[in-house]
């Protein structure tokens, strides 16, 4: 009974997506901007690959650094104070 209703979960949730990626592909618009972001990203995904096959380990430590960069970010990003609000009313 677990898996039918498994089965069931996962194709509601794919029929949900598909919904919500036809609606927002409706627009001609959107269309353009996801084929031009889907290009770009498959070009990076050629160059990366390019790149890994003639030197793994320099794009390991590009890869590491990238991702020290990003940690970095998100730690000041968490460090800032956050500003303390009084919603309720006397």
């Amino acid at each position: 009974m677990a898996k039918k209703k498994s089965k069931g979960l996962l194709t509601l949730l794919t029929g949900m997506a598909m919904g919500a990626a036809a609606v927002f592909l409706a627009k001609k618009e959107n269309r353009t901007k996801t084929k031009k972001g889907l290009t770009k990203a498959a070009k990076k995904a050629q160059t990366l690959k390019k790149d890994l096959e003639e030197d793994p380990k320099k794009v390991v430590k590009e890869v590491k650094k990238e991702a020290a960069k990003a940690i970095s970010k998100a730690q000041q990003k968490v460090k800032k104070p956050v500003k303390k609000t009084n919603s309720r009313k006397k």
